[in-house]
């Protein structure tokens, strides 16, 4: 089994907080997923995670005008800049703290960055080497409040900057002649937005109380030219030390105890820059250039609450966007309403609400078409994409609103299904990442999940005191299973034929059991003296048993379609949380509250093997704990467990931020998984941060009174709905509430408090030969096929090479006629590795005929050979299946389309048009002519 597994996608949450990004085709809409940028393909119907990873949650980011540079800056000010092109990480720039807002120039050699009451402009990476990712060249300092939005000109010269002081200044960058800088007023709260004009300096503003200023401007932008040079002579002194050197660590981070240091060094720069800056200010006050400079003026002012009643009044415009080529405004309000306006006439073209009062809509974004616009809510993590002109949804998704609990795969392992503690179960698609269906009749949190064997429907459990049915074929609720007395199910199991379905109580301690089809309670079994925590069937080669594990400290075996109903006890030293059946059923294996993981037999109840995971837990605490991560790992323990489908290995996760893999066998740790390095979540570090202790404890304690834009979230008291000044702040910390493999074993997933991650086998740069000798080179290989034409020898040094493109040049240069002898002469050896292969690569191949011309004669000549092991390439027969599945879907579109097509086509070619009735006529009159005159000559 192949063990190369990395992080693939994020699934679950599809925003988090932070601005919204197009790219320049329109194809793709780029979103912030906590530390983590996903790209949604909008024409392909796919999203992708990318690759790195902030050490906090993105607050911006900002794309360039070629789609090719990202930069994104967490909480801490520290940017990652990213070539999406190439997917590769370029560098990472700390820009300093309270960073609100950034955004390329449109010529993308500059970047404007709003951070705090000031705005720095920095130059951009380009074909002359420079030392720093980012160079300063500019700071505006004249604000008295923190700067909040960014606009350039179309010509990358000018800069507006709107500020919560009610003011937008305009400067230019560098400075021209008939411009320097000016400030904009006449708004009552903080300005949201400042834009420009295509090709002009005309510029709208807008502010948080609805209210939109036109300004225009009487001068051309491309009559301006650059000013003249002023020579200072104090200049002089501050060139000498202008390149300072920034401490970085080899991995791109600076480390905390440098962090000061380099501080420092940016400010003293900074410094610097600024009295540059206040020497010229004076110097232009001193020696005016002309008296035609630009002045703006207010054409046009509109209240957006003009049209708003009852209490919509007091809704609060939280986000806007302007596109300038349609000279389309929309606005986004806390109320989740969205309006869109025609400027500068402010003509109302659409009011429209993506949902209740709950749903604040945080960032608005017009693509560069300007026919789609993106609307986020931070609050429930939605994320829609409009169509304006037709009214239609492009994109409508949400993730859960609150941690996720539990995960099941689907057989064919195309699917996952989630729960969490909002009561919902949602079904992904592992292929594109999209949520299709959502299933809301829970009213508490989800408990369990399972999928039916045959993938036709799925079973949950809840704290509400149900157990529901759902069809996956009508996707509709058809069976509801309840206890006699109101029962809290803290699990459920079903049985590999789908007949019954068993959950355990939470608070009476028992198991019930009921019948799919039926839907009747068949038997109530007792025996647990405490809460049920896992529930698991496993099914041998005689009988199917049912496995139960409670916090009295035992693991119970029941056998329900015994007439006898035997069972077996197995005493463990503390508290079980989970419990999960070895595939074969001949093993069970229990996590503990101890971190052990123990292992029995369920025929002889003997204990064959265990695993000490306390150590594997790592060491952590949260910033109030009072005591050493050391002493907490008492605490932990795993919460979930799952074997691989072989049954060597077994996967763990629990309340920390590894997931560890273990081989059974030889009791080690194989390898083990960091889920995440976001520290804006509670329980990641391992050492105390001496900077937070004061003589009066840690500043951590001390609730700062954050906002909810601010790092974590709010807890109001309850039933308090407006005006609480009693909230309070916390952090979630990070947990792995579930983890299972899928069914093709090429992945496994895990519910952790960031979303349902995903890894997947890395076939990247594996190199993994079987047999191998030294005369088995790649050009040994190549003379085998082409000079000697051997391909059956050809094919099988390759695939002891193993090596993915000499494999596929020597498959794919095989004659068709000579695939049925080959595969009647393949040892069994090479079997599963060559329909591995073919299993991945029918996924991407032009070539499908052919790969299946292969699949059905190994399948024909080795159907006998391959039962006997079948456990052992179950996995890679599941994969071709879900592989050929996906084929036949996406192909069966191309044919539906290409049907229908064929069939218009037919239809019009089958009316007769306009011109064929006038050519028609035309010879029917020359026949007639042609008829009278042979009449006449006769």
């Amino acid at each position: 089994m192949k063990l190369h597994y990395k992080f693939s996608n994020l699934l679950g949450t599809v925003y988090h907080k932070g601005n919204l990004l197009f790219t320049p085709d329109s194809n793709a809409l780029i979103t912030p997923v906590g530390n983590r940028a996903t790209v949604i393909d909008l024409k392909n119907g796919r999203s992708e995670t990318l690759s790195f990873e902030s050490e906090f949650n993105i607050i911006c980011s900002t794309l360039s005008s070629n789609g090719a540079l990202l930069l994104v800056i967490n909480e801490t000010g520290r940017g990652y800049l990213y070539n999406v092109k190439c997917r590769t990480l370029i560098g990472i720039h700390r820009f300093g703290h309270d960073v609100n807002t950034v955004k390329f120039s449109p010529d993308a050699k500059s970047v404007a960055v709003c951070r705090g009451n000031r705005c720095e402009i920095y130059t951009c990476p380009n074909a002359n080497r420079q030392f720093n990712l980012f160079t300063l060249k500019f700071v505006l300092r004249s604000f008295h409040d923190k700067t909040t939005c960014i606009d350039w000109t179309s010509d990358s010269r000018v800069v507006a900057v709107g500020s919560a002081d009610m003011t937008t200044q305009v400067f230019s960058v560098p400075l021209l002649d008939k411009l320097h800088r000016f400030t904009l007023a006449g708004h009552g709260r903080e300005i949201i937005g400042a834009f420009f004009e295509q090709d002009s300096l005309n510029i709208i503003t807008i502010c948080k109380n609805a209210k939109v200023n036109y300004w225009v401007v009487d001068m051309d932008l491309s009559s301006m030219k650059p000013m003249p040079y002023i020579y200072d002579e104090d200049e002089d002194d501050d060139d000498d030390d202008d390149e300072e050197e920034m401490p970085t660590s080899a991995n791109g981070h600076n480390d905390d105890g440098e962090d000061e240091q380099l501080d420092d060094i940016v400010e003293q720069q900074r410094a610097k820059l600024e009295r540059k800056q206040k020497r010229l200010d004076e110097r232009l006050q001193k020696n005016p250039t002309k008296d035609d400079m630009v002045v703006f003026k207010r054409m046009n002012k509109f209240n957006y609450k003009e049209t708003f009643e009852g209490s919509d009044r007091g809704a609060l415009l939280l986000c806007a966007d302007y596109h300038k080529k349609t000279h389309m405004l929309v606005a986004g309000f806390s109320n989740g309403h969205f309006y869109l306006h025609e400027m500068p006439d402010f003509n109302l073209i659409h009011s429209l609400s993506i949902g209740d009062q709950k749903q604040m809509i945080t960032s608005a974004l017009f693509n560069p078409l300007g026919d789609w616009i993106a609307l986020a809510c931070q609050n429930l993590g939605q994320l829609i994409v409009w169509e304006w002109q037709s009214q239609t949804y492009v994109l409508k998704q949400q993730g859960h609103f609150n941690n996720m609990t539990q995960l099941a795969y689907s057989p064919d392992g195309m699917h996952i299904a989630s729960g969490g503690d909002d009561g919902k179960i949602k079904l992904w698609n592992t292929s594109n990442g999209f949520c299709f269906v959502t299933f809301s009749e829970h009213s508490s949190t989800i408990t369990g999940l399972e999928f039916a064997s045959n993938g036709q429907f799925i079973i949950s459990s809840s704290l509400d005191g149900t157990v529901r049915a759902y069809d996956l074929l009508r996707y509709r609720n058809f069976r509801t299973y309840t206890s006699p007395t109101p029962v809290q199910f803290s699990c459920v199991a079903l049985d590999a034929a789908g007949e019954v379905v068993c959950a355990g109580g939470f608070d009476t301690f028992n198991i019930f059991v009921w019948s799919i089809k039926t839907g009747k309670l068949l038997d109530i079994l007792s025996g647990h003296e405490g809460p049920i925590s896992a529930l698991t069937f496993g099914r041998n080669t005689t009988q199917t048993t049912l496995a139960s594990c409670s916090w009295d400290k035992t693991l119970r075996t029941w056998s329900l379609f015994d007439s006898h109903g035997s069972r077996e006890t197995f005493l463990l030293s503390t508290d079980a949380l989970c419990c999960a059946f070895r595939p074969d059923g001949q093993q069970i294996a229990v996590s503990t509250v101890d971190a052990q993981i123990l292992f029995f037999h369920p025929d002889t109840g003997q204990q064959t093997a265990s695993i000490e995971g306390k150590h594997d837990l790592g060491y952590a605490r949260k910033d109030t704990d009072k005591v050493t991560g050391k002493k907490l790992t008492f605490g932990r323990a795993y919460r979930s467990i799952s074997y691989t489908l072989d049954g060597n290995y077994l996967l763990a996760g629990g309340r920390s931020k590894y997931i560890s893999l273990y081989n059974i066998h030889e009791q080690i740790l194989v390898k083990r998984f960091e889920i995440t390095c976001n520290k804006s979540f509670d329980g990641l570090n391992e050492y105390l941060n001496r900077r937070k202790m004061t003589e009066f404890g840690s500043l951590a304690l001390i609730d700062m009174g954050q906002d909810e834009d601010e790092n974590g979230k709010n807890i109001r008291l309850p039933g308090v709905r407006k005006g609480d000044h009693s909230s309070r702040h916390f952090k979630p910390e990070i947990l792995v509430t579930c983890v299972r493999f899928s069914p093709t074993g090429r992945a496994w997933s895990a519910c952790t408090t960031e979303g349902l991650l995903i890894y997947s086998i890395d076939n990247t740069a594996m190199f993994d030969p079987i047999d191998l000798n030294e005369t088995i080179t790649p050009l040994s290989i190549r003379q085998t096929l082409y000079d000697k034409n051997d391909s059956y020898m050809a094919l099988l040094m390759a695939l002891k090479l193993n090596e993915k493109s000499l494999i596929i040049e020597i498959i794919e240069n095989i004659d068709l006629s000579k695939v049925e002898h080959i595969c009647q002469s393949l040892p069994l050896l090479y079997v599963e590795l060559l329909l591995n292969f073919i299993s991945e690569q029918i996924q991407h191949s032009r070539h499908f005929a052919f790969y299946l011309s292969w699949i059905y004669n190994i399948l024909m000549n080795h159907t006998n050979n391959l039962k006997p092991n079948s456990t052992k390439i179950l996995t890679t027969l599941c994969n071709l299946e879900k592989n050929l599945t996906l084929k036949q879907d996406s192909l069966g579109k191309i044919v539906e389309n290409n049907i229908f097509t064929i069939d218009y086509l037919s239809t019009i070619a089958a009316i007769p048009t306009t011109d064929d009735m006038e050519i028609t006529s035309i010879s029917g009159t020359k026949r007639k002519s042609d008829h009278i005159n042979d009449s006449i000559s006769e």
